[in-house]
């Protein structure tokens, strides 16, 4: 319901900024095609708020969410854009008309710089041809095919046997409305392709449980050495668990290369050296930091408690928050997702990098590393600057640890 109330004020506060910038823009049928639009781009939201948070539309449910996320996306660029014009091009004018009347006679009216009231009304015209513009940009960006994104994470004190291990990683892929299992399976192809020893999926990885078979048909086509090991997101919570969990257990007992991690480790040995990846649970905490971190207490310590000497340590969690604890424990390595980079960046700055302290990309905590995928795939089809990726990790040695190996 709150999301509902923020986009219908969006919407009217819209309205009002175009009906400024540009007086003769909605009348008539025009007028009534914003008004339809608006009623549009709301319903989605309106029938969440009413059968449930998750709940589909009976009828058109992903073209209607397709059109609400651009119609959206173009009412909040105008307003976030076309305020500020509004707000400048009135400051202006009345700079104007307080110089105007300190150099010439009460009776003579002051003069506005016609010229740069001109250019102001220009750009502010521009304002929802530039929000379009951007809105189709982003939802053709959403449906492109991912990339495959290569990352080299030098480690320090990187065991000889791990120098140029490669690790494929997945993640929010959310098979559903706007991704199908054929999408996710050349996911996998192309980890399959990258020859990476070991494949990771962190989480949010279905939301549609009709489709759930094939899901799990393609990630058991991972031919990757060490199998693929997965771990839960909060979509995996929020859909279904027990039936999401039966299915990764039903292809483990068939003998395929997936296996899922819930607050659990595996080991496996890799050129003679032994190697422990932790995967933990996500941390469905509600609204309550307190409980979040205390969840993440009780994961770490339930996820590490096998964790021997001399092994090397990764970890798989969803939430990029888990780091800490992660590092904490010994982990070299830490892969997440959950964020999807926000879907939207300009000049390689996340738009909303406000919104978790580890967003996108490479992080560091003394010696050990983190890195946060932008996701294979998303739940709505936007994305600028921030592109869908298959990630391929290749672990390197520092050069001190390359100088010990020869030496």
């Amino acid at each position: 319901m709150g999301r509902l109330l923020i986009l219908l004020i969006f919407n009217v506060g819209a309205w009002a900024v175009l009906r400024s910038l540009w007086p003769g823009l909605l009348q008539r049928w025009r007028l009534a095609v914003f008004a339809s639009g608006t009623l549009l781009s709301l319903m989605p939201w309106a029938y969440s708020a009413v059968a449930g948070r998750h709940a589909q539309l009976p009828v058109g449910d992903a073209s209607l969410r397709i059109f609400s996320v651009g119609w959206s996306v173009a009412i909040i660029m105008v307003v976030l854009i076309g305020g500020p014009l509004i707000l400048l091009r009135r400051w202006l004018d009345r700079r104007a008309q307080k110089q105007a009347t300190k150099v010439e006679p009460p009776a003579n009216p002051p003069q506005v710089n016609l010229a740069r009231r001109n250019l102001l009304t220009n750009a502010g015209r521009a304002v929802p041809l530039l929000a379009a513009g951007t809105s189709s940009v982003g939802l053709a960006n959403g449906y492109t095919q991912f990339t495959v994104r290569e990352v080299d994470i030098r480690l320090p004190g990187l065991p000889p046997a791990m120098d140029g291990f490669r690790i494929g990683q997945i993640t929010d892929v959310h098979v559903g409305t706007f991704i199908d299992t054929r999408y996710l399976q050349d996911a996998v192809q192309a980890m399959n392709n990258a020859k990476v020893d070991l494949q990771v999926m962190t989480g949010d990885l279905i939301d549609d449980l009709d489709q759930l078979d094939g899901t799990m048909a393609a990630l058991s086509e991972c031919k990757a050495r060490h199998g693929m090991l997965a771990i839960l997101g909060n979509h995996e919570h929020w859909r279904g668990l027990e039936p999401i969990l039966q299915a990764y257990a039903d292809v483990e007992a068939r003998g395929g290369p997936v296996r899922l991690l819930v607050d659990a480790s595996h080991t496996f040995e890799h050129a003679g050296q032994t190697v422990r990846v932790v995967g933990v649970d996500y941390p469905m905490s509600g609204r309550s930091h307190r409980v979040k971190t205390q969840r993440m207490q009780a994961s770490a310590e339930a996820g590490f408690r096998d964790v021997a000497p001399g092994e090397v340590v990764l970890c798989l969690t969803h939430h990029p928050d888990f780091f800490p604890l992660a590092a904490e424990r010994g982990a070299r390595l830490t892969l997440a997702g959950h964020t999807h980079g926000g879907q939207v960046a300009f000049l390689g700055v996340s738009a909303f990098w406000f919104a978790f302290k580890y967003m996108l990309g490479r992080y560091r905590q003394g010696d050990h590393q983190l890195y946060v995928s932008g996701g294979t795939g998303h739940w709505l089809p936007f994305r600028i600057g921030v592109p869908t990726e298959v990630t391929v990790l290749t672990l390197r040695a520092t050069e001190a640890s390359a100088a010990g190996r020869t030496s």
